[in-house]
């Protein structure tokens, strides 16, 4: 069957002497891992298509049985050069693309998930905002697209700055009082980025001073979280790279 679908670029190995198998978050099937022969020849315009993170128009002959499928061709959908040449801004994509690749299946889409990291993706390529403060931010709505968004007490005032916040792990909520298992009491700072984060206020997030302390404690908490609540996350190769911008 011949198959054509929006796709993002999560991963390359190299395949015989001139090939590449590319590893691709599609809209259409999931994860789709495609043969891409002749990618290395000198004619081939396929690296300045298919680079980490570019996200592509591509077609490929799909059959269910294969593990991986063919390529017929692949055309540039949205632009991500900046992205490429800006290291904080890769830094940012690398984190984010790595935990999609964890928890993304063959044969299972996502359209919801990829239609944010498709829109994600433009944006971090196209905007002049620090992409410093975001990561823990794309952890929160990758557990919402996911079905397992952290939720807020009724009885707490979570735009209140002078309440104390604790997120519980296992019953997936922020509130005044820690449940019986494992919570975080999150500092000031951290309670402010919640703030932000869950009440739409995000356009403040690139902007918040906080040091990389807090920053690096507020990503470990949400990383417990999301391996406590979805088979495959798993710490990070990414991050030798992603701790350099904070």
């Amino acid at each position: 069957m011949l198959a054509e679908s929006p796709a993002i670029v999560l991963k390359s190995v190299d395949f015989k002497e001139s090939s590449k198998i590319i590893t691709l978050f599609s809209r259409e099937h999931g994860k789709v891992a495609v043969l891409v022969r002749g990618f290395k020849r000198k004619k081939s315009r396929y690296p300045g298509i298919m680079s980490y993170g570019s996200v592509i128009d591509v077609v490929y002959y799909y059959k269910e049985s294969r593990s991986v499928q063919t390529i017929k061709d692949a055309e540039m959908r949205i632009g991500t050069v900046k992205t490429q040449s800006d290291f904080k801004k890769l830094a940012i994509a690398m984190a984010l693309l790595e935990v999609i690749s964890q928890v993304i299946q063959e044969g299972e889409p996502n359209d919801e998930l990829f239609g944010f990291t498709e829109r994600f993706l433009k944006w971090l390529n196209d905007t002049e905002e620090s992409p410093r403060n975001l990561f823990p931010y794309l952890q929160l709505r990758l557990a919402e697209l996911l079905g397992v968004g952290i939720q807020t007490d009724e009885s707490i005032g979570i735009k209140d700055p002078e309440y104390s916040i604790f997120m519980n792990i296992q019953s997936g909520n922020l509130s005044n009082i820690p449940d019986d298992g494992l919570s975080f009491k999150l500092t000031p700072i951290q309670q402010q980025y919640f703030r932000y984060a869950l009440t739409g206020k995000t356009a403040a997030i690139p902007k918040m001073e906080i040091d990389a302390q807090e920053l690096k404690q507020l990503i470990y908490h949400l990383d417990v979280y999301l391996k406590h609540h979805i088979d495959g996350v798993r710490d990070r190769k990414s991050d030798a790279i992603f701790e350099q911008i904070l």
